[in-house]
């Protein structure tokens, strides 16, 4: 058990009757899942790890899946699970569909460019990001490259145009801000945006340590949010990796726990 609270900030889950073949579309070389997908799964095993909690952020890869989804994260137990709902671009109504977030018990949403087909920068965007803003929540990104789609649309760049575009948007970068794009992050998004936050998911073995430590740091430590990508790796290594970075007791509670309860603080996120 971890004397420091954990909060696991990117996780998915996946309906029973289809994390088989959630999990098989899913499956590349690069990326096989370490662990089951299913909610009982990640509950067996925070409860096992003594991580406290997991934010699940959900993709629709289509706009017609967008309401099961949101259904299916809504019924999540909070006691567990701080459920993200899902947006497609392609939404006839997305402003209407996030305007009902905060009913639902969402903090933001989860978004990949990739599997989504859309820039971070396309006009379809515009009316999610205004809803975000005037709506306070949090826009969840893939960022960077895939071992999937290799289009790269949420790039570094892509990004920063956004942060520029949108001064004050509470936004999560995932993988360091840029899946195997961290030369990219370093020149454009490190210390970009007073509410950007990166996680580390997928970046530990993914990347030199001594990289992901500078960007971590170069960042902010108190933008920094912990998650494993949880099917796909095994978050018991992750907390090894961080437990023997260098880090003083009190960056590990920011980066485990004290920055996602202040983001979800941010959002004023009810269960």
């Amino acid at each position: 058990m971890n004397r420091i609270k954990i909060i696991d900030t990117h996780v998915h889950v996946f309906p029973d009757k289809v994390e088989q073949a959630a999990i098989a579309a899913l499956t590349v070389p690069e990326r096989v899942n370490k662990i089951g997908g299913k909610l009982e799964d990640f509950i067996d095993r925070i409860k096992r790890l003594g991580i406290a909690q997991g934010w699940t952020v959900p993709v629709a890869t289509k706009a017609s899946q967008v309401a099961s989804i949101n259904e299916y994260a809504a019924a999540q137990p909070r006691e567990y699970c701080v459920p993200f709902g899902a947006i497609h671009p392609d939404c006839d109504d997305a402003r209407g569909i996030l305007a009902d977030f905060r009913e639902q018990g969402f903090p933001g949403f989860k978004m990949h460019p990739d599997y989504q087909d859309v820039l971070p920068t396309d006009p379809r965007m515009q009316a999610i990001f205004d809803a975000a803003m005037d709506f306070n929540l949090i826009g969840y990104f893939h960022a960077g490259d895939d071992v999937g789609p290799r289009t790269r649309y949420g790039s570094p760049l892509e990004f920063r145009a956004v942060i520029d575009a949108y001064p004050g948007i509470k936004m999560v970068l995932a993988h360091a801000g840029g899946y195997r794009m961290w030369d990219e992050v370093e020149e454009l998004l490190v210390g970009q945006g007073e509410n950007v936050y990166l996680d580390t998911a997928f970046t530990t073995t993914e990347m030199s340590s001594d990289q992901l430590l500078r960007i971590l740091r170069g960042h902010g430590l108190d933008r920094v949010l912990f998650g494993t990508d949880s099917p796909w790796t095994y978050p018991e290594d992750d907390i090894a990796f961080f437990n023997n970075a260098g880090f003083s007791n009190s960056e590990l509670e920011a980066l485990y726990h004290g920055n996602a309860e202040h983001l979800l603080e941010q959002v004023e996120y009810k269960k």
